[in-house]
């Protein structure tokens, strides 16, 4: 579960096309090597809906075709993700396969083409091994409610995996070696499910990573994400999946103590003392490495307005999309009841109500701008809690648990701004916990770098 602790700050794909390199591995031995794997987990933690395994199958088919293509190339430099194992979020649309959303009505749905992001994955060189299992049409922060059954914690199956890409994340930090995972995030689906499963995760800048072919929540409010179990690996897959050159972007730092404001005021209310306690702990490593100078900023309780215009937004646009569902009785009955209350509460969203909240929208990235000013990057737990117990998640998805698990993520769904997840606690063997940075519209490479330095300050 996770890397060693001796390998948590290497990179598990650069580990992997090294020993390719050197004949002790092939594409085909790493997919079948991560098919048994998850052969192995599968049904105790529910990560994949659908799994492209035996010999004849996708995943082994595709990385022999890749071994192939490798020995053609008579040694030349390949892709960093070339051979990567990669899972995929049941709502991104891979042609001729199944595409569920986690939900019972389009449990037959076959699309014919496929998600832009999983061809820039796939073109890549990644390996498709499977879909994976989500929180119902990603309208969650548990991944509890789906169509096909919970996820489970890697680190505890008695509790949630987080959502809504909770099976992706699952499969990363169950993983033997390199996997890549996709999944999307609205208010927080990928940053919380990396938090919870004690994994990397990054929301990018709004429209960077491409949801052409993925099913819609809040068109508004939709990032594309990724997954993976150390930072290196991060910075690998959104270079190439992201065709970005990082040498080009002036704002990744060089030299000099990167700057990191931490707005203590409503970010840090009602958080666990655990978390807590490992956040200012992190934060403490981070200043001892004197690679980093951290500051508190002022914010106040006025914030609770981005959440509440996030929540109409959100709730507005998924209803409009999912009405038909909503109103059938045939279909509703099938869903979760916590996800059908989320969208009934959607179709009572007034205009004026979704118009005024999309003014608070646009103020919230001038508010998060100002916070910026003088700083590089914004530093807050994740989560607020730990992972809570499945068997105290039903039925409370609309309540206090979702402020817990989303009020620290959503904001920067709002405002745009690129957010990364990394653990705070990554050498102990408990549950996780986790620390988020924030940066400007555009600053992404400077997210990844400030979740480079932190992560290797923390894990010294």
């Amino acid at each position: 579960m996770g890397p060693t602790k001796a390998g948590i700050l290497e990179s598990e794909f650069s580990a992997y096309h090294a020993a390719r390199s050197r004949g002790e591995t092939t594409c085909e031995a790493r997919v079948r090597e991560e098919l048994e794997n998850v052969a192995r987990y599968n049904r105790k933690f529910n990560a994949f809906i659908m799994v492209f395994g035996g010999d004849k199958g996708l995943a082994l088919s595709r990385a022999r075709e890749l071994d192939a293509r490798a020995r053609d190339r008579s040694g030349r430099r390949s892709s960093g993700l070339y051979g990567v194992p990669l899972a995929i979020k049941d709502n991104i649309f891979f042609g001729g396969f199944g595409t569920t959303g986690a939900t019972y009505y389009f449990r037959d749905f076959v699309p014919n083409f496929n998600a832009e992001i999983l061809d820039d994955a796939l073109g890549s060189g990644c390996v498709p091994l499977g879909k994976t299992n989500m929180h119902e049409l990603a309208l969650g922060g548990t991944s509890a409610a789906s169509y096909f059954g919970p996820v489970r914690n890697p680190h505890d199956p008695e509790r949630v995996a987080g959502g809504s890409s909770g099976g992706s994340a699952v499969s990363v930090a169950l993983a033997k070696g390199a996997v890549l995972g996709l999944g999307t995030d609205t208010g927080g689906s990928v940053r919380v499910p990396a938090a919870l499963c004690g994994i990397m995760g990054f929301k990018p800048t709004l429209g960077l990573l491409s949801l052409e072919g993925v099913f819609p929540l809040s068109a508004t409010l939709d990032h594309a994400g990724l997954l993976t179990k150390t930072m290196p690996d991060m910075v690998a897959a959104f270079d190439h999946i992201a065709h970005r050159d990082p040498t080009r972007n002036p704002r990744r730092r060089q030299g000099g103590r990167t700057r990191i404001g931490v707005p203590t005021k409503h970010f840090l209310d009602e958080t666990e003392e655990k978390v807590a306690r490992n956040f200012w702990r992190a934060l403490d490593r981070m200043k001892a490495s004197e690679e980093f100078s951290v500051v508190e900023v002022e914010t106040d309780s006025s914030y609770e307005r981005f959440t509440s215009a996030r929540a109409a937004i959100q709730l507005k646009e998924a209803a409009w999309f999912y009405e038909e569902l909503v109103k059938s009785k045939r279909i509703s009955a099938r869903m979760n009841p916590d996800v059908l209350a989320l969208l009934r509460r959607g179709l009572r969203v007034g205009q004026v109500r979704y118009l005024g909240a999309n003014l608070v929208r646009l103020e919230s990235i001038r508010v998060f701008g100002r916070l910026l000013k003088g700083l590089d990057a914004l530093a807050m737990p994740t989560t607020r809690v730990v992972a809570p117990r499945l068997a105290d998640v039903a039925g409370k998805e609309a309540g206090t648990l979702r402020k817990l698990l989303l009020q620290n993520t959503e904001v920067f769904n709002l405002s745009g701004f690129p957010a990364l997840s990394i653990p705070s606690n990554p050498r102990e063997g408990d549950l996780p916990t986790s620390i988020q940075f924030a940066c400007r519209l555009g600053e992404d490479s400077l997210a990844l770098q400030t979740g480079e330095r932190a992560m290797r300050a923390i894990a010294r």
